[in-house]
């Protein structure tokens, strides 16, 4: 066999395996179309990802670069909404592009978003004396089971990191984890307080409305910069103020519903808990969390459009779906009404966060 031949067998092989990897959670979710994300919360795939680089060091391939424009090709049909991918690694330029009428906005969410553990998160602001990070609930498990790995909450356009400090909720039905970080320097304080922004519990959410998401999602990312996307599909395909729970497992198997909206921004594994941002005002309205298997339907932006004018059931099926800020503040506020919230300081900084006295 020639050194040609032998080359282009091993990368049909790692083409092959890519394929069924990436495959795997979107052929599981089969299974329950309808109402199951499976294994489809958008970090999930991380597991396959780890077999896939251990897979990657048994075959023999001198330019790893081929490996890479393999990825990039699997990654753009297993994650694209619309006609194109979307999502662009951003740069320093991009916060000063005046061309973008929404650059202020984009600039105070990328620099108020952070890397935790291999998800994403941002800063909401300090509640209560804490530094308070939202991120999901399953990107949130790996900062507790492996600490040692992911103790560091990574700001890269601040140029600063923190160390995890303390956790003041996790809850799977609304796919949100709350935690503080250890920020010691006056100046730190101050540089986060410049661009810190809470959810906006109470802004309506409406069909159409334009999006803007940033992140770290990995498709066509290999260095795991931040992305953003804001392209015209880039936008809230569910109803006005429709809310719905989808329905997946939690770590142990069992089944729990998540409160979602549905939205066609771009998302890849390790964009889980970036802030979904409006385009016009910057009013954080929910936190991504999940991805749906894409069909062609979901990958032409004319059939998103006639989705969208037929109110088709397959937004509810295809697309990628958001937890609602009005759902996390009504969930939250029940668990301290019916007194699942014990802890006092726990709870003090909770309300705070959710904007009602705690005195009341």
């Amino acid at each position: 066999m020639t050194e040609n031949n032998g080359r282009f067998l091993s990368t049909s092989i790692i083409l092959l395996t890519l394929a069924l990897l990436y495959t795997a959670p979107v052929s599981a979710q089969t299974l329950h179309p309808e109402f199951f994300f499976e294994k489809n919360r958008v970090v999930a795939s991380y597991a396959l990802l780890e077999e896939e680089e251990e897979e990657e060091e048994e075959v023999e391939i001198d330019d790893s670069d081929d490996l890479d424009a393999v990825k990039d090709e699997v990654a753009d049909w297993v994650y694209r909404v619309g006609d194109e991918w979307s999502k662009k690694v951003l740069g320093r330029s991009d916060l000063r592009n005046k061309k973008l009428k929404f650059v202020e906005v984009l600039r105070r969410t990328a620099k108020a978003t952070a890397k935790v553990a291999k998800g994403t998160g941002f800063y909401l602001g300090q509640f209560n004396g804490f530094h308070l990070i939202a991120t999901n609930y399953h990107v949130h498990i790996r900062l507790v089971t492996k600490p040692e790995d992911y103790k560091e909450i990574e700001f890269p356009f601040l140029d600063l990191s923190f160390n995890f400090g303390r956790t003041f909720g996790a809850w799977l039905e609304i796919d949100l984890a709350l935690f503080a970080i250890n920020v010691e320097s006056k100046w730190d304080r101050k540089i986060l307080q410049s661009v810190a922004r809470n959810f906006s519990f109470d802004y309506p959410i409406t069909r159409n409305q334009k999006l803007l998401t940033v992140g770290f999602g990995r498709a066509k990312n290999h260095y795991s910069d931040m992305v953003g996307t804001w392209d015209s599909d880039c936008k809230v395909f569910s109803g006005d103020n429709e809310f719905k729970t989808k329905y997946g497992p939690d770590e142990k198997g069992k089944t729990v519903g998540t409160w979602a909206f549905a939205v066609g921004c771009d998302a890849s594994d390790g964009d889980s808990g970036s802030p979904v941002v409006t385009r016009d005002t910057g009013d954080i309205i929910g936190l991504l969390w999940g991805v749906a298997p894409k069909t062609p339907i979901a990958q032409s932006s004319q059939s998103l459009d006639n989705m969208v004018k037929e109110n088709s059931p397959a937004i509810w099926k295809n697309l990628n779906y958001a937890v609602p800020a009005a759902k996390i503040k009504e969930f939250l506020l029940e668990k301290i009404k019916s007194g699942a919230i014990t802890d006092k300081v726990e709870r003090k900084t909770i309300l705070a966060f959710l904007g009602v006295d705690s005195s009341s």
